[in-house]
């Protein structure tokens, strides 16, 4: 056999899991993760329950294997940035400060940057 020594390009261990994170049983897809309070590793979101309209709990393991922390966390709204088309009548959101409304800006160019390459941020004309 060739490459003796080496592992094949298959998972060592077949240990299915069924990650949720919405409501009612619909699976999310792969990115579905929190950060691990104890090792700062990627962790699994397993299941969430909404608590109120406004607060969800998450149920996560650690993918890091020398660690194996299973927690449970909590989602929480604060504010609104931009207010929604759809109302829902009897529940006002709380509207974030003006002041603290975070503003994506195009970067800036560096002094090293190439002048002949084309920027999607450039101004037009």
């Amino acid at each position: 056999m060739s490459g003796e020594g080496h592992l094949a390009a298959r998972p060592l261990i077949e240990a299915p899991l069924e990650f949720r994170l919405r409501s009612g049983g619909m699976q999310t897809g792969d990115s579905a993760f929190v950060l691990c309070p104890i090792c700062d590793a990627p962790a699994y979101i397993r299941k969430s329950t909404r608590v109120t309209p406004t607060v969800k709990e998450l149920i996560a393991h650690c993918t890091n294997s020398g660690c194996g922390h299973t927690f449970m966390s909590q989602v929480v709204y604060i504010h609104t940035y931009n207010p929604g088309i759809l109302q829902r009548p009897g529940f006002d959101l709380v509207l974030c400060p003006r002041d603290r409304v975070p503003h994506v800006l195009p970067p800036r160019a560096a002094p090293d940057d190439d002048p002949d390459q084309m920027s999607m941020f450039a101004a037009s004309g």
